[in-house]
């Protein structure tokens, strides 16, 4: 009986055994990491990762003198519809709406759910100008599925900060959402007083 080669033969099935186990928990550990950053419902950023990724963000633009731009999106009636059309379809718009913000975005952009109907979308290394021809095309988007819809129309309040270098060096994190904030707000009270507020008229192109 040949010893030496058996062993061989042995030896290569543990290796390749162990080989399989690593690769299995890689992909484990990939999975894990994916869930830990990403919100379950909509496959978006989670607040804590995502805040985590603009601060990194935020420090890259102050050192390399580059603009950043971040955009508070909160989705319009939403309660309204979970109350009038039930809990599963507020669930759905809130899908939606984060897969057209993915969608629409450059590789380089992440979005974050904040938490309930409220997201916030980054565009780092760029300007408002560059912002608002990805915001058209979410625009486009929005219109495109209410033409097709006869249970209600998606609407979004939306508002960005540009972030510049000069002279605003100790800006944090919170201080890029409260501004964006702001600006969502006063869109929202818009709309309450009975503003015209479409999407489209609203972007320079």
């Amino acid at each position: 009986m040949d010893y030496e080669n058996m062993d061989k033969k042995i030896l290569i099935k543990i290796l390749r055994h162990k080989d399989d186990i690593l690769k299995r928990l890689c992909l484990e550990k990939e999975k894990l990491n994916y869930y830990a950053s990403t919100d379950a419902m909509t496959g978006v950023l989670n607040r804590r990762s995502g805040l985590k990724l603009l601060d990194k963000e935020l420090n890259l633009s102050k050192i390399n003198d580059r603009d950043i731009v971040v955009c508070f999106v909160d989705i319009d009636r939403l309660k309204i519809i979970n109350d009038t059309l039930g809990h599963g379809e507020g669930d759905k718009l809130l899908i939606n709406t984060s897969k057209i913000l993915k969608e629409s975005i450059r590789k380089t952009d992440f979005v974050i759910r904040m938490g309930g109907d409220e997201f916030l979308v980054v565009f780092p290394g760029t300007t408002m100008k560059e912002v608002n021809k990805i915001w058209y095309r979410i625009c486009v988007k929005i219109e495109e599925i209410n033409k097709n819809s006869d249970k209600y129309s998606l609407s979004l309040s939306y508002g960005f900060y540009e972030y510049k270098k000069e002279g605003k060096s100790e800006m944090t994190v919170s201080d890029l959402i409260k501004k964006a904030d702001f600006e969502m707000y006063k869109k929202k009270l818009n709309k309450k007083e009975g503003f015209d507020d479409k999407c489209i008229n609203n972007i320079n192109k």
